[in-house]
């Protein structure tokens, strides 16, 4: 890589930092910062996987997988695993749908033959989109955690079974959207102090 390269590099604004350079988050940030998601699988910054890149803070969290909100996830259920669900007398379907996906994991884990030890990495979660709409999303792994093994075929036969063969997208974490500073172990009755309120991280030196 070129000294020009380099600069180039070091001088991009690192991803979910507050918006026009201010120095620190603000109420209405959220939707803001969900601008530079979803990202694609393969585009993910290295400074968004490696925690001690930027000393002393941590980057957001992203999930690995495919947000689609809760009636497309119960969608994939009723045309998949159909015999998954059960319904009572009296029973509503949205309150149906939100046991059935709770389910849809292990479901997965189960159909799929994911082995125990990446059980762990498929989930249900809360995720935000460009707009900063936030829905549900079935995802295999984390910028903390990793994800489901990319040299086997779990990935690919989840999106040609289950997902039309839609690639999973990087997408933003409802809780942690946002950088925070690690601080030491707090002592005894010390006050928190909002992560909203840090002064975000400089772009870290291209490698």
């Amino acid at each position: 890589m070129s000294a020009s390269d380099s600069a180039s590099n070091a001088a991009k604004p690192v991803l979910f930092s507050p918006p026009s350079g201010k120095l620190k988050y603000e109420a209405d940030d959220f939707k803001r910062v969900c601008r530079s998601a979803p990202l694609a699988l393969d585009d993910l910054p290295y400074y968004l996987l490696e925690e001690d890149v930027i000393p002393g803070w941590r980057p957001p969290r992203l999930w690995c997988g495919w947000l689609l909100g809760k009636a497309a996830l119960f969608d994939v259920v009723k045309q998949h695993y159909p015999d998954r669900i059960r319904y009572s007398r009296g029973s509503h379907e949205l309150l149906v749908a939100a046991t059935v996906i709770d389910e849809l994991p292990k479901i997965i884990c189960e159909v799929f033959q994911i082995p125990p030890e990446f059980h762990h990495l498929v989930k249900v979660v809360d995720a935000a989109d460009n707009d900063g709409k936030v829905g549900m999303a079935l995802t295999i792994g984390s910028t903390y955690k990793g994800t489901l093994p990319r040299d086997g075929d779990f990935i690919e036969r989840l999106k040609r079974e289950l997902f039309d063969g839609k690639e999973p997208e990087w997408v933003l974490c409802r809780m942690r959207w946002c950088w925070s500073k690690k601080r030491p172990a707090p002592k005894p009755n010390a006050q928190k102090t909002s992560y909203h309120s840090v002064t975000p991280p400089i772009a870290p030196t291209a490698a």
